[in-house]
């Protein structure tokens, strides 16, 4: 039965609602065991016999639902004639990646629900080349036929007597070596520095400490172990309940930065010794010259054919504007692009060849064209996450550099941002109606609304801005009074609506909250939604 037929009440029995905009994700409780060997068996059909693949590779982080959806992806595939290449302990969704690149002619699947909280399970999906798949995008519409495939009951073929072989690899002191290599740092380049790092019971904390211990750095954990049940709270570092013992042990003690991350381990959020959070766009400002370093050595080499060099960058939709100013500044070409992980990986993969080199998000995101060989670029970059890389090449710029970095949190303190809240609606319907009483709230009050990016594409996001121009350069000034209000509809969570305001003026930013409350207030006391 194709999806666009089933009447509600046949999605609500197969849980179609997992078929994300950008992965697959649900509660576990939702995923039967039939259910998950249905959904496995149109995976396995897609990479048979879309992808025409004949290796997948497999990870999983921490979380309780991973093991068993494994197990039966180890199972199904091997008998429908795929080897699967696999580290069956929980890693981060950055080292599976990385895995991945050892294995470029692969797909790969990674089990895990980000940053949700532990009763949730899920699946991030690429074809060969490290290609995200998405709703939509990827060979014959990626996730969209994944989810065809599992409402039509599509099975993998199986040859119970010609079993695939499992290949068990573990690449973690391979991923640390390339990490510190591509940061160009030397064994003692944190030799004294002292920095605090919570990881949430999620999976990044074996790699991320290893790493900045052998640099030489003293490092304070917490929440180090891997926990599925997650007891320090959601995995989440923008959840205050989260994450503010970290902030008050930050604020308490005596260390000169620090980081947080979330359950998959994709997610890097920085502190300075204050406990303020340095938001990713400020800090991927002062890493850009160290960026444009190594890529100036890519082009040197022949990489980009004969075109001058002229690197560029993306932006979120949330970046403070400051923050804008100060990357164009560097010497590299800012250009806005929408949420989510598989569009911007993407979209760096396209426009590699156009010198397209990194991006983040706001919620702590990184993202930039990985070599898959750092002796030989000819075999060719993927654009995927590598946070481990990140991290140390974070810790790396502020201790030789800590001024640079004070500078950078009073640029960010000389502003008012409300860091993005979401609402969660209980029922769909409301999502869209609600977003559209803000934009036209904020558009009554002279707000001009920016819908696309710079190529005319869906910026599925709504952008108000006052004070500021639609496209901002070096050349950008902010001395005025100015207005920035974001808001999203989540493609990864269900009935999300999320909102970020920035402004020059703590008035303009209280009076643009209130005003975006006064929309969704209603709502919540209705008990029709609830902030989250």
């Amino acid at each position: 039965m194709m999806y666009d037929t089933m009447t509600d009440i046949q999605k609500q029995a197969l849980n179609t609602s997992m078929f994300k905009a950008y992965d697959i994700r649900t509660k576990s409780a939702a995923l039967t065991k039939d259910l998950a060997v249905r959904l496995i068996h149109a995976v396995g059909w897609y990479l048979s016999e879309v992808l025409k693949v004949d290796e997948v590779v497999l990870g999983r982080d921490a979380r309780l639902g991973a093991p068993a959806l494994m197990e039966t992806a180890l199972d199904l595939f091997t008998q429908a004639g795929l080897q699967v290449i696999v580290n069956p302990l929980q890693i981060s969704t950055c080292q599976f990646y990385f895995s991945c690149m050892q294995h470029p002619k692969a797909a790969g699947i990674m089990f895990t629900a980000s940053h949700n909280p532990g009763m949730y399970i899920g699946m991030k999906l690429m074809a060969p080349g490290l290609q995200t798949l998405a709703m939509g995008s990827g060979p014959d519409g990626g996730i969209a036929c994944i989810r065809e495939a599992y409402c039509e009951g599509k099975s993998c073929n199986l040859h119970t007597s010609e079993r695939k072989k499992v290949l068990v690899r573990r690449y973690l002191d391979q991923y640390i070596d390339y990490s510190i290599q591509l940061a160009n740092v030397e064994p003692n380049t944190l030799d004294g520095v002292s920095l605090l790092t919570d990881f949430l019971c999620g999976a990044a904390g074996t790699e991320v400490v290893e790493a900045l211990q052998s640099l030489g750095a003293k490092v304070r954990v917490r929440n180090l172990v891997p926990d599925g049940k997650f007891p320090a709270g959601d995995p989440n570092p923008i959840i205050d309940e989260s994450i503010r013992p970290t902030w008050d042990i930050m604020r308490s003690e005596s260390f000169d930065f620090g980081f947080c991350y979330d359950g998959d381990g994709d997610r890097m959020d920085v502190m300075d010794s204050h406990g303020s959070q340095l938001t990713p766009s400020f800090n991927l400002s002062l890493l850009i010259p160290e960026i444009k370093r190594f890529f100036k050595e890519v082009h040197a080499a022949g990489f980009f054919g004969n075109a001058p060099w002229e690197p560029h960058m993306y932006y979120d939709v949330k970046a403070n504007p400051l923050s804008v100013v100060q990357q164009a500044s560097r010497g590299i070409g800012v250009h806005i692009i929408r949420n989510g992980h598989s569009f911007i990986k993407e979209a760096l993969r396209q426009n590699l060849g156009n010198q397209y080199l990194v991006a983040s998000e706001e919620s702590a995101h990184y993202y930039m064209n990985f070599p898959l060989d750092l002796k030989d670029y000819s075999k060719g970059f993927a654009a995927t996450e590598n946070t481990l890389y990140f991290t140390i090449l974070t810790a790396k710029m502020w201790s030789q550099n800590p001024h640079l970095y004070e500078a950078a949190m009073q640029k960010q303190q000389s502003i008012y941002r409300q860091r993005e809240w979401p609402c969660h609606f209980f029922n769909d319907e409301h999502l869209q109606p609600v977003v559209d009483r803000v934009e036209e709230l904020f558009k009554a009050q002279g707000l001009k609304v920016f819908k696309t990016m710079e190529d005319g594409n869906d910026l599925d996001a709504v952008l108000m801005r006052s004070g500021l121009p639609e496209r901002i350069d070096a050349n950008t000034n902010l001395s005025g009074d100015w207005l920035q209000v974001a808001e999203r509809i989540s493609r990864s969570e269900e009935g999300m609506a999320r909102w970020e305001v920035a402004s020059s003026s703590s008035e303009r930013l209280a009076q643009a909250v209130k005003d975006i409350h006064s929309v969704t207030d209603g709502y919540v006391e209705a008990k029709l939604a609830e902030y989250e």
